[in-house]
């Protein structure tokens, strides 16, 4: 039997997820063959519920942050007379939604 430590896991590792985030409720369609697709979502303020519709999803990527699988979509979506650009994080393990908030 082998042991080993994680080295030869096969996949790049991207540390601990760092920085700032908020959690959404994200409407997502989940393809034939499990891929899955947001397409809008809502985030609570101290305020309001703000929802944003028509996510349009630029780039998706598989990335391990300590160990975990998440899938990381890099975004654009309009509201009012602006576009935004932003990140979103899906673990499917916990069919969990975070909103990653932009670095300065």
């Amino acid at each position: 039997m082998a042991f080993g430590i994680g080295i030869n896991s096969g996949h790049q590792e991207h540390g601990e997820l760092k920085g700032p985030y908020q959690e959404v409720a994200v409407k997502c369609w989940f393809t034939a063959s499990g891929r899955s697709m947001p397409l809008g979502m809502k985030l609570k303020t101290e305020d309001e519920i703000i929802e944003i519709r028509d996510i349009q999803v630029q780039t998706a990527e598989k990335q391990f942050y300590a160990g975990i699988l998440h899938w990381r979509y890099r975004c654009l979506a309009a509201a009012g007379n602006r576009q935004f650009s932003f990140t979103l994080l899906f673990r499917p393990d916990e069919c969990t939604w975070k909103l990653l908030e932009p670095r300065e």
